[in-house]
C-alpha cells in the first residue's frame, strides 16, 4: 500500500459526510484521538480538518476541544429564511430557467437559481446555508416527504415562470420555517452521533 498523501482531504472529506448523517449534534464532544483511530489517520490531520469546520461554524471550538454544532429552533428558522432570501435574490437579480435534463431534487434546483443568479457572494453564502441544514435533511424529509417530490413542484413553478416560482420558493421555505421546532426535534429522536 502507497504512502497517503492528503490524508487531511480525506479526513475532511469523511468528517463532512458523518457530520450530514449525524444529525444535529448539540454540543456532543468530538474526541481527536477516537476520531483518529476510527479514520485510520494521525491526530494531525484529524486537528487540522476539526479547524477548518469550526471555521465553517460547521462545528464549534471550546477551550476543552471540538464539539458538534448546537441547533436552537428560533436560529434553525433564521438559516431557512436566510436560505429563502438569498434564492429569491438570486432569481431577482437573473431569472433562472429549467435546467437542462432533470433536475428533481430540491437542493438542486435551489443551487441552479443560486449558480445562475452570477452573484460569487450569493453562492458561497448559500453554499455555507446548505452545508449548515445538511444534517437536518433526513429530518425535513421524514417531516415534508421527499426533496424530489419538492424538486418536481419547484421545477413546474420555475417553468410556469417568474411569480409562481417566487410563490413556490416562499412556501417551501415558509414550511420550514413554521416546523423549524418539529424538525429539529426529530433529529434529536435520532441520537445523533458521529
Amino acid at each position: 500500500m502507497g504512502r497517503d498523501r492528503d490524508p487531511f482531504e480525506r479526513t475532511i472529506g469523511a468528517l463532512r459526510k458523518r457530520l450530514v448523517a449525524a444529525g444535529p449534534l448539540q454540543g456532543a464532544p468530538l474526541l481527536i484521538n477516537l476520531l483518529a483511530a476510527d479514520l485510520d489517520v494521525s491526530q494531525t490531520p484529524v486537528r487540522e480538518a476539526l479547524a477548518w469546520l469550526a471555521g465553517e461554524t460547521l462545528i464549534h471550538r471550546t477551550r476543552s476541544g471540538y464539539v458538534g454544532a448546537t441547533y436552537e429552533a428560533e436560529d434553525l428558522a433564521h438559516v431557512y429564511e436566510l436560505a429563502l432570501l438569498l434564492v429569491l435574490a438570486a432569481f431577482r437579480r437573473r431569472p433562472a430557467e429549467p435546467a437542462p435534463g432533470v433536475m428533481r431534487h430540491a437542493g438542486q434546483m435551489l443551487s441552479h437559481v443560486i449558480d445562475r443568479g452570477g452573484n460569487q457572494a450569493f453562492v458561497r453564502a448559500f453554499a455555507q446555508v446548505q452545508a449548515r441544514l445538511a444534517p437536518l435533511a433526513v429530518d425535513e424529509a421524514a417531516i415534508f416527504g421527499g426533496a424530489d417530490q419538492e424538486g418536481d413542484r419547484l421545477g413546474l413553478a420555475l417553468g410556469e415562470g417568474g411569480p409562481s416560482f417566487v410563490r413556490a420558493v416562499r412556501r417551501y421555505y415558509g414550511r420550514r420555517i413554521e416546523r423549524s421546532a418539529d424538525i429539529l426535534a426529530h433529529g434529536l429522536l435520532r441520537r445523533p452521533q458521529i
